[in-house]
């Protein structure tokens, strides 16, 4: 018997107490009260209070018992998630640099929602469906068939409306990250678009994918208003016509108060299902993101690039965009040459960018590859623990040497200097020179960055550049850029430029 399916049965037992427990006490209190109300009553009261009691007791003792164990069960696969994505991450030829620390905060935020979803999703569905069966066969038994028919009914209607509304509801959090890099984007280009006339354009753009992305969340929120009330609905007529056909029927008050109580606990679990249907496409959404992170894309690939002996070679399929007109590029880079990606924000350079430096790492190539991108991450510590997930053998005197040369050494940095969660203690162009410097420390290859000089005033931007250039004299550069540097001798003695405009 597994954990699981343990903890599911010990959370079906501790509802059907729960509903028992409920039913009893209602049959109890109204036959005590006819008793007490009659002149000469033999009813004992001893039997059903005893019953009361072994309920009420077996309800704690079960559901501390279902949540314990359904805990661990949901730990474990949370664990088995996170175990799965790091044994495929490092099955990668090369891994170093593959997964970035806002990437991997995702990946284990969904493996946590697909280990949650057997608490948040399976046990309400099951519990809910042996509550249908347990109930209506108590019912059934009690003499009261079309009782239980109409409120068996009433919860499979509760169970199409939990499905109908879960299949209008959409990915929430890729609709969110399409909207803030819409937003991230428009922000950025917004110079370069007003230069070109084009600011009213681009604006109207970016208002429509926000109208766009609320009316779908108020569209779904909407549909899940709606089902919850008709699921309410459907409970309330379900119970009126319980207390109806019961009565009918000739039942006594205790016995109409038992099948009433007993259907209430029935439907109340019928109602939990829109929840639970949620819960579970959240899962499986989770579940296919955790399942496809860092796998290649299907279909025919957009870019090629390749490292050997005479340096980088890349071959890129721009799209077309409002723009510009889709069309490839072609260009290499051979070792102590520099390349400069230009064009205004949008224009695909962080894109190009990304798809170079996955290329290369799926190929396993002979030379070391190392990438400064948009979405790098610092991690919480000191300078030097950074540092040294480039280069562990890195001493405090060439961290310094490495901090020295990004002229962070004026801004107080040593390798001793505390940097806060995610480096928020530090300022956004320190930020990006402490990548660039750890980026340095594994003396590669290849060495691709996105924006080096972005936060940084002319004269510390061409420092930074030609520290890049000097220290790694034999490397094939690739830098992103908004435009070439106005000082080109940073670049190095050979350079060229492609425009993505």
């Amino acid at each position: 018997m597994t954990v699981a399916f343990a903890g599911l049965m010990l959370a079906v037992l501790a509802e059907l107490l729960s509903v028992a427990l409920v039913g009893l006490s209602g049959w109890f209190i109204a036959s005590s009260a006819v008793a007490g109300a009659a002149a000469y009553s033999t009813f004992s009261y001893l039997t059903p209070s005893g019953g009361v009691r072994a309920f009420a007791l077996g309800r704690i003792v079960t559901n501390y018992a279902s949540r314990v164990v359904l805990h661990s069960a949901a730990l474990r696969r949370i664990t088995a998630a996170r175990l799965s994505f790091y044994d495929r991450a490092a099955a990668e030829p090369n891994p170093v640099r593959t997964w970035s620390g806002e990437s991997l905060d995702l990946v284990m935020a969904d493996a946590d929602t697909k280990g949650m979803a057997i608490i948040q999703a399976t046990a309400p569905m099951v519990v809910a469906a042996a509550m249908t069966a347990a109930g209506g066969a108590a019912i059934v038994i009690a003499g009261y068939p079309q009782t239980a028919a109409i409120v068996a009914v009433s919860a499979a209607l509760c169970s199409a409306l939990a499905l109908g509304s879960v299949r209008q509801a959409d990915d929430a959090s890729r609709a969110r990250g399409a909207l803030r890099t819409e937003v991230v984007v428009a922000v950025e280009a917004w110079t370069e678009m007003a230069s070109l006339g084009a600011a009213d354009q681009l604006a109207r753009r970016t208002l429509q994918r926000v109208d766009t992305f609320e009316k779908s969340r108020l569209r779904q929120a909407s549909t899940r208003a709606t089902s919850v009330g008709v699921t309410h609905a459907v409970t309330a007529a379900a119970l009126l016509l319980a207390v109806v056909l019961t009565s009918s029927a000739g039942a006594s008050v205790a016995t109409l108060v038992f099948v009433v109580l007993l259907a209430a606990g029935m439907m109340v679990n019928a109602e939990r299902l829109v929840a639970a249907a949620e819960a579970q496409l959240a899962s499986h959404l989770a579940d296919e993101r955790v399942n496809s992170a860092g796998r290649a894309p299907r279909g025919t690939p957009t870019s090629r690039a390749a490292y050997d002996q005479d340096g980088l070679s890349v071959s890129h399929c721009l799209p077309e965009t409002p723009m510009r007109s889709g069309r490839r590029i072609d260009f290499a880079v051979a070792g102590g040459e520099t390349l400069v990606l230009t064009g205004a924000s949008g224009s695909g350079k962080t894109t190009l960018l990304n798809a170079i430096d996955t290329n290369l790492r799926r190929q396993g190539t002979q030379g070391l590859v190392t990438a400064v991108l948009a979405d790098d991450y610092l991690f919480t510590g000191t300078v030097s623990s950074n540092m040294r997930l480039a280069d562990p053998r890195a001493t405090d005197v060439q961290i310094r040497d490495l901090l020295g040369s990004m002229t962070l050494d004026r801004a107080g940095l040593d390798p001793t200097t505390r940097i806060g969660v995610d480096g928020r203690g530090l300022s956004g162009g320190e930020q990006r020179r402490l990548h660039i410097a750890r980026a340095l420390a594994t003396q590669p290859d290849v060495l691709l960055i996105d924006e080096p000089t972005i936060g940084l005033d002319a004269n510390t931007a061409n420092q930074v550049l030609t520290a890049i250039r000097d220290r790694l004299p034999n490397a094939a550069l690739v830098l992103a850029m908004h435009e070439l540097p106005q000082d080109r001798r940073t670049l190095g003695s050979t350079w060229s430029t492609v425009s993505l405009d």
